[in-house]
C-alpha cells in the first residue's frame, strides 16, 4: 500500500509542476508529510541526520523570516520533481539487463588486457560505458568481476586499480549525462538548458578521461595474464548509439515541447527504455523487469531522497525568506572581479563537506543560496559546470558515501584510503574544469 501512496503523490506534484498548479502543490505538500514521516524510519543514519538539521535549521528560521503560513505546505513539494526522477531512473537499468549487456562484462573487461595498464584503461573504459543507463547498480558488478578474475596482481595494486578505475570511470561518465542526479539538480537550480552546457561538460570528460588513459599508459606496467568466459553478444556500439540517440532526444523534445529539462528526462526514460527493447523483441520481457524495478525502487530504494529534498524544500524555503543570506554573500560580493577565487570555492566546498558526511546535493543546494546570486548573473554556464563536476568528483572521495563505501566493502579497504587514492583526481578535475571556463569566458 505504501508503494501505491507515493505513486500516487508524486504524480500528483509532478502534474502540480509540469502546469504550475499552485492548489495542486499545497495539497501535495500536505500528502508529502505522511511519506516524510514513513522515510525517516525506513532512512539510513546519514540521511537521518541530515534531515534533522535541515528542518531543525528550518524551524529555527521561521520566526525570523516573512513566510505566511499558508506558504509552508508547498516548501515539501517544490523539490519533489527531483524524487520522481529518481523513482524512473531503475528503468534505464531494467532495458540493460532485459538487453543482456550486463552479460558481456568479462568480455569487455578482459579481451585484450594483457598488461596492467591495458586492464586499467579497459575498466576505466567499460565502467564509462555501462554507467549511464546501469548507474550505480554496474559497480558491484565490475568491482566483485575484476576481484575474481585478477589473481596474479598483488591485493594492494588490484585494490588501487579497482578504486581508481571504476570509481573515476563513474565520475567522468555521469558528469555529462542528463540522466544523472546531479546533473538534473544543478540545471534546475541555475536554469541553464542541457544544450548550452553540454559541450563544455562532454569536453572536460573527455579531457579527463583521456589524461586517466594518458597515464595508465605511461605508468609502468606489469604482463597479466585472465581466465575469463567470453560471450557473445550486442556490439558495444549499440550501447553507444543508444545513448547518443536518448542525447539527442532530450534535446530535440525538450526544445520541441518547451519542457523543462527535468521534466524531459521523466517523460523521456520510461518512453525509451520501452521503444528500445521492444525495437530487439524484448518489450514484454521489459515490462515484467520495469515493473518489479519500479515497484523496488518505490519500496525501498525511494526513501533517503524524499528525506533529504523534501527537509532541504523546507530549510531553503525559509532561509529565502529571511536575511541571513546577505550577511554570508556580503564579504563574497566584494570577489565579484576574481572570479577564479570564486569558481574555486565551489569545489572547496564540496570536497570539504563530502568529508564529512554532507550528501553533494545537499552542498550544491546551499552552496548555490551562498554563491548562486553572486555568479549566476555573470557567469551562469560556468557555474552550473562547476556545479556538476565539484559534484561528481565528490563520489570519488567521499568517504561517507555510498559508492566509496561500497568499493570499501568489495575490497576490503579503508574508505578513507580510497579517499586519498582518488583525492589527486578530485583536484586535477576541479582545476581542469576552472581553468578550461575561464578560457572559454
Amino acid at each position: 500500500m505504501q508503494h501505491v501512496y507515493y505513486g500516487f503523490t508524486l504524480f500528483l506534484v509532478f502534474i502540480g509542476l509540469a502546469f504550475d498548479a499552485n492548489a495542486i502543490l499545497w495539497i501535495g505538500g500536505l500528502l508529502t508529510l505522511p511519506m516524510l514521516i514513513y522515510s525517516f524510519t525506513k532512512s539510513n543514519r546519514l540521511f537521518k541526520s541530515m534531515g534533522i538539521a535541515f528542518l531543525t535549521g528550518g524551524a529555527i528560521l521561521l520566526p525570523f523570516s516573512d513566510m505566511a503560513i499558508q506558504g509552508l505546505p508547498p516548501l515539501f513539494s517544490n523539490n519533489l520533481t527531483l524524487v520522481v526522477f529518481v523513482a524512473v531512473v531503475p528503468l534505464m537499468q531494467a532495458a540493460i539487463e532485459t538487453l543482456h549487456y550486463d552479460k558481456q562484462v568479462q568480455t569487455w573487461l578482459f579481451k585484450g588486457a594483457h598488461s596492467t595498464g591495458k586492464l586499467q584503461t579497459k575498466s576505466l573504459v567499460t565502467t564509462y560505458g555501462f554507467v549511464p543507463f546501469m548507474n550505480l547498480s554496474v559497480l558491484p558488478l565490475l568491482q566483485n568481476t575484476l576481484h575474481q578474475h585478477v589473481t596474479n596482481v598483488n591485493k594492494k595494486d588490484l585494490n588501487a586499480l579497482i578504486s581508481k578505475t571504476t570509481l573515476r570511470g563513474y565520475a567522468l561518465a555521469l558528469v555529462w549525462m542528463p540522466m544523472e542526479i546531479m546533473v538534473v539538480t544543478a540545471i534546475g537550480l541555475t536554469g541553464q538548458s542541457y544544450v548550452s552546457l553540454v559541450p563544455y561538460l562532454l569536453l572536460l570528460s573527455i579531457l579527463m578521461t583521456v589524461i586517466e588513459i594518458g597515464k595508465n599508459r605511461l605508468w609502468h606496467s606489469d604482463s597479466l595474464s585472465v581466465h575469463y568466459e567470453e560471450t557473445a553478444g550486442r556490439s558495444k556500439w549499440s550501447l553507444v548509439l543508444a545513448i547518443i540517440v536518448f542525447l539527442l532526444l532530450v534535446i530535440g523534445i525538450g526544445e520541441w515541447l518547451n519542457l523543462s529539462f527535468i521534466l524531459t528526462v521523466v517523460l523521456l526514460i520510461p518512453l525509451f527504455s520501452f521503444i528500445w527493447t521492444i525495437f530487439f523483441g524484448k518489450g514484454n520481457a521489459f515490462i515484467k523487469n520495469g515493473l518489479s524495478s519500479l515497484d523496488k525502487q518505490l519500496r525501498t530504494g525511494i526513501h533517503p531522497f524524499i528525506v533529504l529534498f523534501v527537509s532541504l524544500g523546507w530549510f531553503t524555503g525559509i532561509l529565502n525568506h529571511t536575511e541571513l543570506l546577505s550577511y554570508v554573500q556580503e564579504p563574497l560580493f566584494q570577489l565579484g572581479d576574481q572570479p577564479a577565487i570564486l569558481l574555486a570555492i565551489i569545489p572547496i566546498s564540496f570536497y570539504l563537506l563530502a568529508m564529512v558526511g554532507i550528501h553533494p546535493i545537499a552542498t550544491m543546494v546551499l552552496v548555490h543560496e551562498v554563491i548562486g546570486p553572486i555568479l549566476l548573473p555573470t557567469m551562469p554556464i560556468a557555474l552550473t559546470v562547476m556545479y556538476i563536476v565539484s559534484a561528481l568528483a565528490t563520489f570519488t572521495i567521499s568517504p561517507y558515501g555510498i559508492v566509496v563505501t561500497m568499493t570499501a566493502r568489495h575490497t576490503e579497504q579503508n574508505p578513507y584510503r580510497i579517499m586519498l587514492t582518488n583525492l589527486p583526481f578530485a583536484i586535477l578535475f576541479a582545476a581542469l574544469a576552472i581553468g578550461v571556463l575561464l578560457l572559454m569566458q
